[in-house]
């Protein structure tokens, strides 16, 4: 099993929103942080206050980008971890993103706030059990794993679970909230398949199979024989 640490970080949030959906829905946030190096209890969030002038909400969303361009393998198994800080009262899931210019070209910006995807592909349902202070290992699925395989970056969000995700509104006055300590970097940690070609090849001009990518040019996973042996 190999690691790889996050190369960008950014934390996205919106407050004083008058509804739900103007929160949930923001396509601007009212300010981002770039690659963070401090704890808080607003990794992911979400919170509905009343007030004399009405209902208050407010959403924070945490964001990720990994360089994968070194990832070439099928990726068998793959966990984003974080390290938990301060409060541990949200379930969080994790989402794709189109943040940080789509490609890791750009830093945290607070349109990115929106470059998000409701969707079910990247983790299951929400990761309950959030440990202040302790690493959080959260499974990706396939989608993920094919996406850290396919492409040269892997961007993900972390997000509030119920209320965020889950695109409800309380009704009453909430609050939910898992922090993160961002002085240590976010890592995958994935398990990557090894060189394939012939099955009988052991090394090749005293190189290790396993270190090997391509002979003359062509990927060794294309390669069913070599100098007889198969």
């Amino acid at each position: 099993m190999a690691t790889l640490d996050a190369s960008k970080t950014g934390r996205a949030f919106v407050f004083g929103k008058s509804s739900h959906a103007a929160a949930r829905d923001a396509t601007t946030a009212n300010g981002v942080a770039v690659d963070p190096s401090y704890s808080t209890s607003q990794g992911m969030s979400y919170a509905r206050a009343a007030g004399r002038s009405g209902n208050s909400f407010s959403i924070y969303r945490t964001f990720y980008y990994f360089d994968t361009s070194g990832i070439t393998g099928d990726v068998s198994s793959a966990t984003l971890n974080i390290l938990g800080a301060s409060a541990e009262t949200a379930t969080v899931k994790i989402v794709p993103s189109t943040a940080f210019g789509g490609d890791g070209s750009a830093d945290i910006v607070v349109a990115d706030f929106n470059n998000i995807t409701f969707d079910d592909s990247y983790s299951p349902s929400g990761f309950t059990g959030w440990d202040d202070g302790l690493n959080n290992s959260i499974i990706l699925r396939t989608a993920a794993a094919n996406d850290i395989r396919d492409n040269d970056y892997f961007i993900c969000a972390v997000i509030e679970y119920t209320y965020d995700y889950g695109d409800t509104d309380p009704g009453s006055t909430t609050t939910v909230q898992s922090g993160i300590n961002y002085v240590t970097a976010a890592y995958l940690d994935y398990t990557e398949a090894g060189a394939s070609g012939p099955a009988n090849l052991t090394s090749f001009n005293n190189i290790a199979k396993a270190s090997i990518t391509n002979i003359n040019g062509i990927t060794l996973a294309n390669i069913t024989t070599l100098n007889g042996i198969s």
